[in-house]
């Protein structure tokens, strides 16, 4: 069932003290940090892989993927949903899901994976967009 645009909604979380976002559509659960199974010849954003449900999940560190420092000692795992990617990110802290109603979009493209800037009480966030993250993880680990 497709949700309308008045119900979007956002997971809101923290890597390095900054906040960004994903589109709640794209999030299948948030788990705490799992621990992994390395990957040979991985780029270093990638933390390895885990078994969650059945299916073998890899795991990025998110701060290093966007050329941040790594993050030194993740807390929670963002896991997307299989038609996405069998892929997890790292990030410091989950803050909340916001809804549409309680927020302002300013669309940018200030960067690769940046595709709007959402204004939150708790600050600004960066949704990113997990269609070119995908993409470009995929490439990198060729």
């Amino acid at each position: 069932m497709q949700s309308s645009a008045k119900d979007r909604k956002f997971l809101v979380f923290e890597v390095h003290g900054s906040l960004y976002a994903f589109d709640l559509t794209h999030v299948s659960e948030v788990v705490d940090p799992l621990p992994c199974w390395p990957i040979p010849l991985a780029p270093a954003f990638c933390s390895g892989a885990v078994q969650i449900h059945g299916s073998i999940v890899a795991v990025m560190d998110l701060a290093a993927f966007l050329g941040l420092p790594q993050c030194p000692e993740p807390r929670k795992m963002i896991v997307l949903v299989k038609d996405v990617a069998a892929l997890a990110f790292q990030v410091a802290r989950v803050i909340r899901i916001a809804t549409l109603q309680e927020i302002e979009v300013h669309n940018t493209l200030e960067d690769d994976f940046t595709c709007s800037r959402l204004v939150l009480a708790e600050g600004e966030a960066r949704l990113l967009d997990i269609s070119k993250m995908v993409l470009a993880a995929e490439d990198m680990m060729k």
